[in-house]
């Protein structure tokens, strides 16, 4: 069963996020250094392309600045920023009407960029070849869910959240979190039969 985050993280963002509404720019600054690289992350996998992902990151934390004096400082700091993000995103896909978006980005040359994993040195060159192709099927069967379960399954299974902050991120009931992402991966288990 998921748990929440310790009271004691929950406090103290909870404590960098009131000195930061009343005007202190280093507690502000903490909680940028601290969210910076999972909300880019996860704004990147999102919409599918680094410099778009980049600009909503920036927004999202104008946005979460801005809505400081409504956040519950009893409560960690995650949920109300990846709530802030996810509902940025999902606009700006709303504007651009992308139906699905890949998650593999290309550069100006046209060649692919992908996250870097160390090589695991105790498999065969071909166990190796095997494995980035599944990567990468994986990462195109993702993109072309629909946002709505593709922003629950990066939720779960790339960021590691609980069932419980995904719903309190998304405002929806615990029940429909886990339809959603059910639903994902029954989708993402027909897309990806070969490799199961």
């Amino acid at each position: 069963m998921e748990t929440a985050p310790p009271a004691n993280v929950a406090e103290a963002e909870g404590a960098l996020a009131r000195r930061a509404a009343a005007g202190d720019e280093a507690a502000f600054e903490d909680l940028v250094v601290k969210y910076s690289r999972p909300i880019l992350d996860y704004c990147r996998r999102l919409v599918g392309d680094v410099a778009f992902a980049e600009d909503l990151a920036q927004e999202t934390f104008v946005k979460f600045y801005l809505a400081l004096p409504t956040f519950d400082p009893s409560k960690a700091v995650s949920p109300f920023l990846y709530r802030i993000a996810h509902n940025h995103c999902l606009d700006w896909l709303r504007k651009k009407k992308v139906p699905t978006v890949p998650l593999v980005w290309k550069d100006e040359a046209g060649e692919g960029l992908r996250e870097v994993d160390a090589p695991d040195l105790t498999l065969a060159p071909d166990e190796l070849v095997e494995r980035a192709e599944v990567r990468e099927a994986v990462d195109e069967a993702l993109a072309s869910l629909p946002p709505t379960y593709r922003g629950a399954l990066i939720m779960r299974h790339r960021e590691g959240m609980s069932y419980e902050e995904i719903a309190e991120v998304l405002e929806l009931p615990l029940g429909t979190v886990k339809a959603r992402i059910h639903r994902g991966r029954e989708k993402l288990q027909q897309k990806l039969a070969k490799y199961v």
